[in-house]
């Protein structure tokens, strides 16, 4: 990506914060236009995240992966149930992952060495 496209894309983004506030489509009248904005923060860092664990953004920072997911939820590119189906995949991945240490910790490991003593302090 180059220096200009990079500034174009925040300014885009800058752009569609700042007027953000809008309802989103099929979204009901009685929840404020500050629960929404905090909901699709927590979705757009749920959504960073997500792609995080993607080969093509493993090259990417995290604050890059931020705006992407940021501009990807306010512009509603992405759904919120294709994030909420991104969560439970992830989290079923990190289930199986976990299990997979706890399995390993339970494998026989070596004696301890014997630790030794502490010196006095004179």
């Amino acid at each position: 990506m180059t220096t200009h496209t990079k500034t174009e894309k925040k300014a885009d983004l800058e752009q569609l914060i700042s007027d953000y506030g809008s309802l989103a489509p099929g979204k009901e009248e009685k929840t404020s236009k500050d629960e929404l904005k905090y909901r699709d923060i927590v979705r757009a860092m749920q959504w960073a995240r997500h792609l995080r664990r993607q080969e093509d953004a493993r090259t990417m920072t995290m604050a890059e992966l931020i705006d992407k997911a940021l501009f990807d939820v306010v512009n509603h590119d992405v759904l919120v149930d294709q994030i909420e189906e991104a969560v439970k995949k992830d989290a079923e991945i990190e289930d199986k992952l976990s299990t997979k240490r706890s399995d390993d910790s339970k494998r026989i490991r070596k004696e301890p060495r014997d630790e030794k003593p502490a010196k006095d302090a004179a």
